[in-house]
């Protein structure tokens, strides 16, 4: 049967909702394929473009791209089949088959979250994308994203470094050549994890390809994290599909009046859960994958100095070098800090800067002359950095 899948693949439009109407009606693959075009036409199912591929019932170009499929270590995944994601069955639109290269994922019974953004991601939204993924694939969670430039490449890295799974879910054939800046991301996705599109190995981009693609970004993942997205961001479009077919829709905090989180802040206001740290989305999923989800595993994973090897490699000799700081004798519990590096962001300078104790909350910084979402930013950006621990109640302290 899978000649027929394959042939109904490249016979429907790219995102087309017409396969769900055709097997109600036709029963069955087979079926819609040995139907005659009046038969077709009688349905009033298809659009005259695809009624005009229907047509052609020769099977050359399905068995060359099953043939090509097996050259290139593809997997074909059918409808039918049942490895084909069942979350992917709910929506309205799903594709006849998926092409899969790399490891096949267990979809229906792991937990799997999809992280996006602006391709034109900021330092901190990197960092963020970055830390994020890793804490949440460090505790078993297998991170999604389109495998483009920005908060994709983060999410990605960050998932592979924590040596967690992830799944980039590409809007053209597998075998095109697209985005060759990241071929070699893609390259270490499918060793790692595994790369999704529902169209043939040698497709170039259709027309709307991300938007096509974005669906089945949403579809297949519990919930979708938007990390930073302005007014106009495609990430925008994987977060209303994530609404329209039931699932969770998360959002990073942006400051207000910031072009980069306008989209982001926009999500919030209309319901999207917020995110602080990794735990807000663990504590959706921990109770529905115990057997999977480990979060302590995840916490103990030290994505600190990972962030700054993989990042920041001109800060490393042998071994990771220390915060220039020279403490002076003060009082117990005082330090003093005279040199920061200078590879710290503005915010988290800013914030060190003030800190003059060694345990602290976000509270004791409001005089810093940072609004608070800026403190909070600073602090994210030191703890990730290495240089603060958060300690229980709220409280941080200096390494």
């Amino acid at each position: 049967m899978l000649k027929y899948w394959v042939w109904l693949s490249y016979s429907l439009e790219p995102g087309s909702a017409h396969l769900k109407p055709l097997l109600e009606r036709f029963k069955s693959v087979k079926a819609i394929y040995d139907a005659s075009i009046s038969d077709l036409k009688a349905s009033y199912i298809l659009s005259p473009s695809e009624l005009k591929r229907f047509n052609n019932k020769a099977l050359d170009k399905a068995f060359r791209i099953i043939d090509e499929c097996n050259e290139s270590k593809i997997n074909i995944v059918s409808f039918d089949d049942s490895k084909y994601p069942e979350r992917l069955k709910e929506i309205p639109d799903p594709p006849p088959c998926l092409y899969v290269k790399g490891v096949l994922q267990d979809y229906q019974h792991h937990p799997i979250v999809c992280i996006v953004g602006t391709r034109k991601i900021s330092d901190y939204g990197k960092l963020v994308a970055w830390s994020l993924s890793g804490r949440l694939a460090a505790g078993g969670i297998t991170v999604l994203s389109g495998g483009a430039l920005g908060a994709d490449t983060e999410a990605h890295e960050g998932a592979m470094i924590a040596s967690g799974k992830t799944i980039a879910v590409i809007p053209c054939g597998l075998n095109y050549d697209y985005l060759k800046s990241n071929m070699f991301l893609r390259g270490s996705i499918q060793d790692k994890g595994c790369l999704i599109s529902e169209l043939p190995p040698d497709t170039p981009l259709p027309r709307n390809a991300f938007q096509i693609r974005n669906r089945l970004m949403s579809a297949i993942s519990l919930g979708v994290v938007v990390v930073e997205a302005g007014e106009k961001s495609g990430a925008l479009i994987t977060a209303r599909h994530a609404l329209e077919q039931g699932r969770d829709v998360f959002a990073v905090t942006g400051r207000a009046g910031d072009k980069n989180y306008v989209g982001s802040n926009a999500l919030l206001r209309d319901g999207a859960k917020p995110v602080f740290t990794a735990d807000d989305i663990f504590c959706e999923y921990e109770h529905l994958y115990p057997n999977i989800i480990n979060v302590e595993k995840a916490k103990k994973a030290d994505l600190n100095l990972l962030y700054r090897m993989s990042h920041f490699p001109k800060m490393f000799d042998t071994e990771p070098k220390k915060l220039d700081v020279i403490a002076e004798t003060e009082p117990e519990n005082k330090k003093i800090k005279k040199k920061i590096n200078e590879t710290l962001p503005k915010y988290a300078e800013i914030v060190y800067n003030y800190i003059d104790t060694d345990l602290f909350t976000a509270d004791d910084l409001i005089n810093c002359g940072l609004p608070f979402e800026e403190i909070l930013s600073g602090i994210t950006q030191l703890e990730l950095y290495g240089y603060i621990k958060a300690l229980p109640g709220g409280r941080y302290t200096i390494i």
